[in-house]
């Protein structure tokens, strides 16, 4: 089992159990070595593919067929995100298109994959207004209550514009948008052999109860169930 962080990017890679249904605000692309993805979506829509793309907010669950999967999640104010998107609208999920697979190294790792489907697919990556990026970053080092509003007041902006601005160049709300960096954080010190508890404390969660809920929230299991799927397997880690 290995996890991978890189910059606007993580991934998993290794078995999965049945997830619940669950939505989140990256952008996922799933990718089988070998055999099959399929993912039920709201309406008992069904994809089934050798690469699924899942845009932000968008609910599904994903299917034990008996495979390892790569589970690749884009930040969705990078390029490649754009384009994954891009490359299945109007729909908020299809099975990867042609233009996709061929820039699709199935054999690669996931920082590899990332970089050919950036060049495959001619990924530029473009500036976020510099007042939301430095918003992001003092809001995410600083993830205490009233987050949104110090970032804001930092920036010269009110808290509301500082939100529509997010929602315009992120796509997804600020709040959710923080939720996301909170569990990448959580997820880094599980990946390193944290406790549930160190690791609510490291993300910044008010505590494992609300680290486990929004975990269930946005990936379908929870805390327990990942940690316990990494001691049984044994992870490696990258960065």
């Amino acid at each position: 089992m290995d996890f991978a962080i890189g910059d606007g990017w993580a991934a998993y890679e290794g078995p999965h159990a049945d997830h619940l249904a669950h939505a989140h605000v990256a952008i996922q692309l799933a990718i089988a070595r070998s055999g099959m993805v399929r993912v039920v979506l709201d309406g008992d829509r069904v994809l089934t593919g050798q690469a699924v793309i899942v845009g932000p907010r968008v609910r599904h669950q994903m299917v034990d067929v008996g495979d390892p999967l790569l589970l690749l999640y884009l930040e969705t104010h990078t390029a490649l995100a754009s384009r994954l998107l891009a490359s299945i609208a109007p729909a908020g999920a299809a099975v990867a298109p042609p233009a996709v697979m061929a820039s699709l190294n199935l054999r690669a790792s996931a920082m590899t994959i990332v970089e050919g489907l950036s060049v495959g697919l001619g990924s530029r990556e473009g500036r976020l207004d510099p007042r939301l990026e430095e918003a992001l970053l003092k809001a995410s080092k600083d993830p205490a209550p009233g987050a949104v509003a110090r970032a804001a007041a930092s920036v010269g902006l009110s808290p509301a514009r500082l939100r529509a601005l997010a929602q315009t160049q992120i796509r997804v709300p600020l709040s959710q948008w923080l939720l996301w960096q909170k569990l990448q954080r959580a997820g880094h010190e599980m990946a390193r052999g944290a406790g549930l508890a160190e690791a609510a404390v490291a993300g910044g969660f008010a505590d494992q109860a609300h680290l486990t809920r929004i975990t269930r929230r946005m990936f379908g299991v929870t805390p327990s169930q990942a940690s316990g799927a990494v001691r049984a397997v044994g992870n490696r880690f990258v960065q």
